[in-house]
């Protein structure tokens, strides 16, 4: 029976800590995103795929390949905080805030696509990116293409000559649900809630348990406690007679309101 207890208490100490390290990192999430636009961990953002832009990848080249719905891990660029941002080449996947040409009504977002032109003006080099699959764009002839962008507007990048990143397929919808307010509370708050009771639950359950253990130590070989010392008798009685004139005190009110 206490290996059972044991082996029930282990399982559920795992999952309570698989709990709190999702909770936490969804928190982080959440609140980095927030304060800059790009999750961070790290390092790394996390990215919900929102279109079928860059479904079935590139011929020309690797990498890519994302549905709506799925998660992107990527590498988050600090460009807008260094005089010379880093440099891009054609090819390469990266994600930046901005706006489609013909999807003007959706507003600023977070994009990931392929760079597709590269141009130097003067002295500053301007990126064109698209996305991988042409049959899901406004512009037939064209695809998702974006306006021309600089390095200061990418905020992570996903395939290029330095990094790449991982995708996990499917479980966008599942991110999304936990950023929302219902999906926080039954996925973060309510877990939270449940471990810190459960902790006072356990504190109080040791407690007790500890008392009993101590006075297990003090009681004679008979199985009675030790007897008292005059001075404990003499409070001792006290309390005894304090609460003998206490009762005495109460049983009159108890028969007028009968």
């Amino acid at each position: 029976m206490k290996v059972f207890k044991n082996i029930v208490n282990t399982i559920i100490n795992i999952l309570i800590v698989l709990v709190l390290v999702i909770s936490v990192l969804v928190a982080t999430l959440a609140l980095t995103s927030k304060s800059s636009g790009v999750s961070n961990i790290f390092g790394y953002t996390f990215q919900v795929i929102m279109s079928d832009s860059m479904d079935g990848g590139s011929e020309e080249y690797d990498g890519g390949d994302f549905k709506k719905g799925d998660v992107i891990i990527g590498k988050v660029t600090k460009n807008d905080k260094l005089d010379n941002p880093g440099t891009y080449e054609k090819g390469d996947i990266i994600t930046f805030e901005g706006i489609l040409q013909g999807n003007d009504h959706l507003g600023e977002q977070l994009i990931c696509h392929r760079i597709i032109d590269v141009q130097d003006r003067d002295g500053v080099l301007v990126y064109q990116t698209q996305g991988d699959n042409r049959s899901v764009s406004q512009l037939p002839d064209q695809g998702d293409v974006s306006e021309y962008i600089t390095a200061y507007d990418i905020v992570a990048i996903y395939d290029t000559a330095d990094f790449t990143g991982k995708k996990i397929a499917g479980v966008g919808k599942v991110y999304e649900f936990i950023n929302s307010q219902l999906g926080f509370f039954l996925c973060i708050l309510l877990p939270m809630i449940i471990f810190f009771l459960y902790v006072l639950i356990k504190v109080v359950i040791n407690f007790v348990e500890f008392k009993k253990a101590k006075d297990d130590e003090k009681r004679g070989a008979d199985g009675s406690l030790p007897q008292m010392s005059a001075e404990e008798y003499e409070e001792f009685k006290k309390f005894q007679e304090m609460k003998n004139a206490q009762a005495q005190s109460d049983a009159p009110s108890a028969e007028n309101e009968e």
